[in-house]
C-alpha cells in the first residue's frame, strides 16, 4: 500500500511539473554556475546512494576546457531532476553492469553534455516516441516503478534552458543522449 502510495505522489508531481512546463508556469531560477562541477557533483550524489554504490560513472570533459571550467546560465534544481533522470535511466532500464559516461566538450557557441551508457540499448521504434509523454519502452514492462513522464518533462526542462536533447540507441551496444545548451 505504501509503494502505491508513494507512485501516486511521484504521478501528480509529475502530472503538475508538466502542466507548469507546457503552460510557462514554471518559476525558473537561473543563476551562472559551472556546470562541469555540477555534473560532477551529481554524479557522486547518485554514486553515494545505496542502490547505486557500486556503479560506475566515468567522467570526462574535453581537453580544452580550462581548469574544468564551463560556466551556463541554469536552473540548479531542475537540471539535476533532468541528468539524475537521465543517468538513473541508464542503471535501472540497462542491466547490473551497466556503467555510465558523463562528457562535456564546448564549441564555439555551444556546451556539449553527452550521457552515454554500455546497456541494453533500445529500437529504432523506441528510441522515436522515447520523449513522449507516459512512453516507458518495451523493455520496462515488468516494472511498475516510474509515471512515464521522466524524459518527457527531462526534455522540457532542457528546452526550457533553450537547449536540445536527442537519443541514438542501438540494441545491445548501449544509448547516448546528446544535450546542447547555447554558451551565455
Amino acid at each position: 500500500m505504501l509503494k502505491n502510495a508513494a507512485y501516486m505522489e511521484n504521478l501528480i508531481d509529475d502530472l503538475k511539473l508538466t502542466w507548469q512546463l507546457e503552460n510557462n508556469m514554471l518559476p525558473v531560477n537561473r543563476q551562472e554556475q559551472n556546470i562541469v562541477r555540477f555534473l560532477r557533483e551529481l554524479s557522486i550524489d547518485i554514486l553515494n546512494c545505496p542502490e547505486y554504490e557500486k556503479r560506475t560513472i566515468y567522467f570526462q570533459c574535453s581537453d580544452h576546457i580550462a581548469d574544468e571550467m564551463v560556466m551556463l546560465s541554469f536552473d540548479k534544481k531542475l537540471l539535476t531532476r533532468t541528468f539524475q533522470n537521465l543517468i538513473i535511466n541508464a542503471f535501472v532500464h540497462g542491466g547490473k553492469d551497466t556503467e555510465v559516461t558523463v562528457q562535456i566538450a564546448v564549441s564555439e557557441c555551444l556546451v556539449n553534455i553527452t550521457i552515454s551508457d554500455n546497456g541494453k540499448g533500445m529500437s529504432v521504434e523506441e528510441t522515436d516516441r522515447l520523449f513522449d509523454r507516459y512512453y516507458r519502452g518495451t523493455n520496462t514492462e515488468s516494472k511498475t516503478e516510474g509515471t512515464g513522464l521522466g524524459l518527457a518533462i527531462a526534455k522540457s526542462i532542457i528546452e526550457l534552458h533553450g537547449g536540445t536533447i536527442s537519443v541514438t540507441s542501438s540494441p545491445g551496444v548501449g544509448t547516448a543522449f546528446l544535450i546542447c545548451f547555447p554558451s551565455d
